[in-house]
């Protein structure tokens, strides 16, 4: 089992990773309907919209929600699969299942795939080198930008200082 269990600063490195592996192979898929368009500059525009959105509303929060989530693990080594949370896990399934169920059904037009999963996946993919940025800042603390500040302050943290892991003896 302690080959399964690392020290909790690394499972920001795993989630980094594993988000930039994801945001390349979203862009891989939607890349190629930019490339065949025949209006490049709305698909540009339109990822450029989408980017931002998720980037900034979405991903960039989730990147401190889960670093503040790790350290707060009291033991010092714990399983890598905790670089998500099981709502994330749930959440990735859907999306991917999603995304995958709508382009082999083909319920969605090439051009909405060419924007959308183009500025989707750049956006996965800064979040996830955002990830491992983290990590190599990691023994300098947890420090967010400002709006995220005011976030962790207003959410409700009494009694939950530290998460201890299920052993798996009580699994």
């Amino acid at each position: 089992m302690s080959l399964l269990m690392l020290k909790k600063k690394y499972l920001l490195l795993i989630a980094g990773l594993v988000w930039s592996v994801a945001g390349i192979m979203v862009m891989k898929t939607g890349f190629p309907f930019v490339l065949q368009s025949e209006h490049v500059a709305w698909d540009l525009l339109g990822g450029i919209m989408v980017f931002l959105v998720f980037y900034l509303r979405v991903f960039s929060k989730l990147v401190y929600k889960h670093e503040h989530r790790i350290r707060r693990y009291e033991s010092e080594r714990v399983p890598f699969w905790l670089f998500f949370d099981l709502k994330s896990y749930l959440f990735v399934a859907v999306m991917m299942g999603g995304g995958i169920l709508l382009r082999k059904l083909e319920l969605i037009p090439h051009w909405f795939i060419a924007f959308f999963y183009s500025g989707l996946g750049i956006a996965l993919f800064a979040c996830g080198v955002r990830f491992i940025v983290r990590f190599c800042r990691y023994e300098g603390g947890f420090k967010v930008i400002h709006r995220l500040d005011r976030w962790l302050a207003y959410e409700d943290h009494a009694g939950m200082d530290t998460i201890e892991p299920k052993s798996a003896a009580t699994r």
